[in-house]
């Protein structure tokens, strides 16, 4: 059996242990203490070693808490056991699991933690991808909704902003861990966002012994990010774990604007901000772009002519360039769409925004359509495409059937509106859309979604990202008059 054939056969496996019930039932009321040890925990270890001595520092903090380890085969060459066993007191460390008790050591465990998360690691889990037992085990536990908390700690120490190109990819396939719902926090922070996560919310003070609550940015680091966990614009995940453990105010160094107030720094993650107005200047797209930096938007979303200075402009920002392909009204030629993808990527583009051929979908044309969004898929090269499908001009059987259509050309969002045809997102559609894809697609919401009631009605149907140019209003709660996107 060649390697393909054997991933496809890991991969049904898995997903058929996902639709059956878990043998473990669900236990009522509150969810499980680490403090009170009702909560059963495994931390996961890969074969980074550049930070072991960390790990040993923060893994005191679950001191009285019951979890085990299990070490992947890296991990196996650099921890020693019995220092291992010694240093972390878990109850058990596990070097594999047989396949035949695969699924009720699956069911064990209420959370885990991937306490370094490596460049492979993290390429597999983005992808769901279960070719090893540790990729295999976390994939099916971030499906079946259960805490996953990981760290990215080696990654960003190690690469920091010397290799923008390189950090933008990496910024890409974390943001994609974020909407499958894992917490992505540093690795001194990690054992508070599991205490959150198993329903024993801490102060912070209690976490750090920090008295005040207050996370202080004291970065003393010679040259480059350490990844200390206590920047609020390189760390801003952990300045999430500190908000929502009770801290009130967050201090910065002087000329870092803090993330406090009403800012919400979580809906911001999941916005694309948009301006395709046709008539913008440069000096809009720098105030498109500054605010994006500012707030830490997912992307900026703007037409191709744009993509290759917004790709040097934000250059080591973390945030991503997003362009639109076939816009706005999706009749172009398949090899025009390709052609265009090509070009916004060579331009530094990190996702693709495509219109689908609403006219050969309407005739009931679909092979067309399918392999419209494929071509694109293609052309992209691994970058995320996000199908445009005009939801207002189409009935709902169409907008079904343009959902499965870009399924199976293996598109990576669906999403409302062009914002240019007549019509906007609503949350009707959002939710027609997510039933119709799964949890395995995103959903995003575009079209007239221009305050935060709007957004989070949105977000609450089901959609897992926002196109909109109000973005500022929408993430600060002010009133905004806007009429555009």
């Amino acid at each position: 059996m060649d390697n393909k054939n054997l991933i496809e056969l890991i991969t049904r496996e898995v997903l058929s242990t996902f639709n059956k019930p878990s043998a473990k039932p669900a236990s009522a009321g509150a969810a499980p203490s680490l403090k009170q040890g009702g909560a059963n925990v495994l931390v996961v270890l890969t074969g980074v070693s550049n930070m072991r001595e960390v790990f040993y520092r923060e893994i005191e903090k679950l001191s009285g808490a019951k979890y085990d380890i299990l070490l992947s085969d890296g991990a196996k060459a650099v921890f020693d056991r019995s220092e291992l066993a010694s240093k972390t007191g878990a109850a058990n460390i596990y070097t594999s699991f047989q396949y035949s008790d695969r699924s009720e050591f699956l069911n064990k465990y209420d959370a885990v933690v991937l306490a370094f998360m490596s460049l492979s690691a993290l390429t597999h889990i983005s992808s769901l991808n279960t070719d090893s037992m540790v990729c295999n085990y976390l994939v099916w536990h971030m499906i079946s909704k259960k805490p996953l908390i990981v760290s990215a700690e080696p990654l960003l120490s190690q690469i920091g902003d010397t290799r923008p190109a390189i950090m933008r990819e990496i910024n890409q396939k974390i943001a994609k861990l974020s909407e499958f719902g894992v917490s992505v926090v540093p690795l001194n922070q990690i054992c508070g966002a599991l205490e959150k996560a198993c329903g024993e919310i801490y102060p912070y003070s209690a976490l750090t012994g920090n008295p005040g609550g207050q996370a202080q940015s004291a970065c003393t680091a010679p040259s480059g990010c350490m990844s200390c966990g206590h920047c609020v614009v390189k760390r801003e995940n952990a300045v999430n774990v500190i908000k929502d453990t009770g801290a009130a105010r967050i201090s910065s160094n002087p000329g870092v604007e803090a993330l406090g107030g009403k800012f919400d720094a979580r809906l911001a993650k999941m916005i694309d901000h948009t301006l395709l107005k046709p008539d913008a200047k440069q000096s809009d797209i720098d105030k498109l772009c500054s605010e994006a930096s500012k707030y830490k938007f997912a992307s900026v979303c703007v037409n191709p002519g744009w993509v290759k200075y917004c790709a040097e402009k934000l250059a080591g920002s973390g945030v991503m360039v997003c362009t639109v392909v076939g816009f706005p009204l999706g009749a172009t030629s398949t090899s025009a769409k390709a052609c265009e993808t090509v070009q916004a990527i060579a331009d530094g583009a990190d996702e693709i925004d495509m219109v689908i051929n609403i006219g050969a979908l309407k005739s009931g044309n679909l092979q067309i359509v399918e392999e419209d969004i494929r071509q694109v898929v293609r052309a992209a090269g691994g970058k995320t495409v996000k199908v445009i499908l005009e939801t207002s001009l189409l009935t709902d059987d169409e907008k079904v059937t343009a959902c499965r259509l870009s399924k199976n050309a293996r598109a990576h969002f669906v999403k409302t509106s062009t914002g240019f045809g007549g019509g906007g997102a609503t949350a009707g559609d959002i939710a027609l859309m997510r039933k119709t894809v799964g949890p395995e697609m995103g959903v995003k919401a575009s079209g007239g979604v221009r305050d935060l009631k709007t957004a989070q009605e949105m977000i609450a149907a089901g959609a897992t990202r926002v196109g909109a140019s109000a973005s500022v209003a929408i993430v600060s709660g002010a009133a905004n008059d806007s009429k555009g996107y």
